[in-house]
């Protein structure tokens, strides 16, 4: 069943809840109410269907995700290796990772940047759907997520594809640069209000490989960039002004899709329009 706070990404969702509160207070008829509440149900069962038609998780992943949601956030905010205890809404859910998992099955996807791990979702996903050979390189500003994520994925059969780099990514991409690397698919899902920096670092250091694809995670963020109502502050403007950067960006072909959060497919006009 789809969660409550999964749900509430939808601004949509949250306004008819709100409304409903109301109804309810002015204690007007029941069966208005009553179909506030079925329009509330429609809304997840249309995400549960989903759901249940796409491609189940491996144990692996399960597995990853199992231990995310349980894991000691509390106590590791005590004994003071984090300052706070994180969102796991920041993990992927099964419909966006079997999506990602599509992509990169695509074509001859073998090496993958994620900007942005959290505790390996995304990553062990990828690492599922590259050939033996291929590698994913993730960045991770907190290390002791970093490290509870290296342990989450050595328990899984393709975790060894993996590798952890740990601190700000900025600092990160221009290691990968001066090395010469470069990436097939490149996922973005770091600190929302640098998604602009991130973006245009890939073009200036070259990691985007030749017919190479970048994909952005929580476009739609809350609903800020449609709405304008400010839910998520800062953070919802950085994604509003990365939007309409891409928009603006003449030379790259974009697809944003309304799965969860919101994600956008972006590659280089080239590659999609010069097949004539």
């Amino acid at each position: 069943m789809a969660s409550e706070k999964y749900m509430r990404l939808d601004p949509a969702y949250r306004k008819l809840q709100k409304l409903r509160d109301l109804v309810r207070e002015q204690k007007v008829p029941s069966k208005i109410s009553d179909e506030i509440d079925e329009v509330l149900d429609l809304m997840k069962s249309r995400t549960d269907y989903c759901e249940g038609i796409s491609t189940h998780p491996s144990k692996d992943l399960q597995q990853l995700m199992h231990s995310t949601l349980n894991h000691q956030w509390q106590t590791a905010v005590d004994q003071g290796k984090l300052t706070e205890i994180p969102s796991t809404l920041m993990m992927s859910g099964n419909l966006e990772v079997q999506f990602l998992r599509s992509l990169a099955s695509l074509g001859n996807v073998k090496r993958i940047l994620e900007l942005g791990m959290f505790t390996g979702c995304t990553a062990l996903a990828f690492a599922e759907s590259i050939p033996a050979d291929g590698q994913v390189v993730t960045c991770e500003l907190d290390p002791y997520i970093a490290d509870t994520a290296r342990s989450f994925l050595d328990k899984s059969a393709c975790g060894k594809k993996v590798e952890i780099m740990k601190g700000p990514a900025k600092s990160s991409m221009e290691v990968l640069a001066q090395k010469k690397q470069q990436f097939d698919l490149i996922f973005l899902d770091a600190d929302k209000s640098n998604y602009t920096t991130y973006y245009k670092m890939i073009w200036d250091l070259g990691l985007l490989a030749p017919n190479g694809t970048i994909v952005v995670d929580n476009v739609l963020f809350f609903g800020d960039p449609y709405t304008k109502e400010g839910f998520m502050g800062k953070l919802g403007e950085g994604v509003t002004k990365f939007n309409e950067m891409v928009k603006q960006d003449e030379s790259v072909h974009k697809i944003m899709v309304p799965i969860r959060d919101g994600m956008m497919i972006i590659r280089r006009k080239t590659d999609v329009d010069g097949r004539k």
